[in-house]
């Protein structure tokens, strides 16, 4: 199933948990939280008007630094994190528990 899109009437709130509820099952908890909260802050970021080129792309830099390592795509033998990332333990994200991924160090 798809991931819902967030409605422009929904709070953060309303939409992670609508969102979680129609991909329970999908992903494990923590990954489809992430998800959730991403796509809805991703929304929110497309929504913000910039004065100027360099402050947009500093909001697109913040917002990834954010997710960084976090794979917000189905968990398969790769894991909740990007290739070159391994997981150490979860960390809180705008008050939820999600995967904790750092780089792998050669």
């Amino acid at each position: 199933m798809p991931i819902p899109k967030p409605t422009a009437a929904e709070t953060q709130n309303d939409y992670v948990g609508r969102c979680m509820s129609e991909i329970k099952g999908e992903y494990e908890q923590d990954q489809a939280v992430a998800i959730c909260i991403s796509t809805y802050e991703r929304k929110e970021l497309s929504k913000q008007k910039f004065s100027d080129l360099q402050s947009r792309v500093q909001s697109k830099l913040n917002f990834d630094k954010k997710y960084e390592g976090i794979n917000l795509a189905p968990e398969g033998e790769d894991g909740p994190c990007w290739d070159g990332y391994e997981q150490i333990g979860t960390k809180t994200l705008d008050g939820r528990e999600v995967p904790n991924c750092v780089p792998i160090k050669d």
